[in-house]
């Protein structure tokens, strides 16, 4: 298999909401891009059509409607949701139904509420979900899920051994072009989604990560708010992830601020002294200098001169410069 159990050579995506214009526009640019990935798509109402007239994806009133048919029973294995908050929670139950093992939750502000109830549901059924407020993921070896990279994802990424995990889908592209232009590729990119709820989270991810040979490293960009990140410190310093792995946790300045106050992502939020980005810094630190396979970067740049310390080998050349040029540097 190429790739990974989030995406692979053998991933059929099933999009639900496909006509809506985030949708739409998001299939038919990864249809140019990696055609073949999107197999069908849901609209009720929309049924007997296709997305576009250069863009010929089937689209299907229900999901049950979409598996009687048989080529698309036999290749559709993945959701991308794309509907509304409060629809959300129907379409996963929808794709559970039909026996759909892995799905990527878009949407942004699913009700906490309909956010428990899908956790509790993927943890009964043994269904994996990203999400919400996912981007996506990316293996350059293979294609994209959600809009994660753009129009140009070549830009940002390049195939390599290096695989970046953030709750943050622009900041897990931007990161993977600054690992790019210093000379390391990436395996896949990974957004789990910034929600309050997240039924995918970093330490859920990095066993699969560690029995993958075709890995060197982690890269894992925290953030203040719930416990993702002590989750990480845990799994390592219990020997279940021994690849190296560099972590940069932002919003050591959050702490400054009245607790209960969120700053970027829904789930970033402090309360009761929990989640605070220096305890999860002193936690991964301390795992850290006890296994020697761990680097805390104090800054966001300083990411890949972890990696670097941890002694992870480049895929290719480094193509930076020893000085950065400002982007507005000629202005007077």
């Amino acid at each position: 298999m190429k790739g990974t159990k989030f995406l692979n050579d053998g991933t059929g995506v099933i999009v639900i909401g496909i006509t809506g214009r985030e949708a739409s526009q998001v299939v038919i640019e990864s249809e140019k891009l990696y055609p073949g990935i999107v197999r069908c798509g849901v609209t009720p109402g929309k049924g007997g059509t296709v997305l576009k007239d250069d863009c010929p994806v089937p689209v299907f009133d229900t999901v049950r409607e979409a598996m009687n048919v048989p080529d698309l029973k036999k290749s559709v294995n993945t959701g991308l949701i794309y509907v509304p908050p409060t629809s959300v929670l129907d379409a996963v139950y929808e794709l559970i139904d039909n026996d759909i093992k892995l799905m990527y939750i878009i949407t942004e502000h699913v009700p906490i509420r309909d956010s428990i109830i899908i956790y509790e549901l993927a943890k009964e059924k043994g269904v994996t979900i990203v999400g919400g407020t996912s981007l996506g993921c990316f293996v350059p070896s293979v294609g994209r899920i959600g809009a994660i990279g753009g129009k140009d994802p070549s830009i940002a990424f390049r195939d390599g051994s290096v695989v970046v995990l953030s709750k943050s889908g622009g900041l897990t592209v931007t990161t993977s072009e600054m690992f790019k232009r210093r000379g390391f590729g990436i395996y896949m990119a990974l957004a789990v989604g910034g929600d309050v709820i997240a039924c995918t989270t970093f330490a859920d991810v990095l066993p699969e990560l560690e029995k993958d040979k075709n890995v060197s490293a982690c890269v894992i960009m925290g953030e203040p708010g719930g416990t993702y990140e002590e989750q990480v410190a845990e799994l390592v310093a219990n020997g279940k992830y021994t690849k190296p792995l560099a972590v940069f946790v932002a919003g050591v300045f959050q702490e400054m601020m009245p607790e209960g106050v969120s700053f970027g992502h829904a789930g970033a939020i402090v309360e009761r002294g929990m989640g605070k980005a220096t305890n999860k810094i002193k936690m991964l630190e301390e795992v850290g200098r006890k296994t020697g396979t761990v680097k805390v970067a104090k800054f966001y740049h300083e990411l890949v001169n972890s990696i670097i310390a941890l002694g992870v080998k480049r895929d290719f050349e480094d193509s930076s410069s020893d000085s950065v040029k400002p982007l507005y540097s000629t202005l007077k």
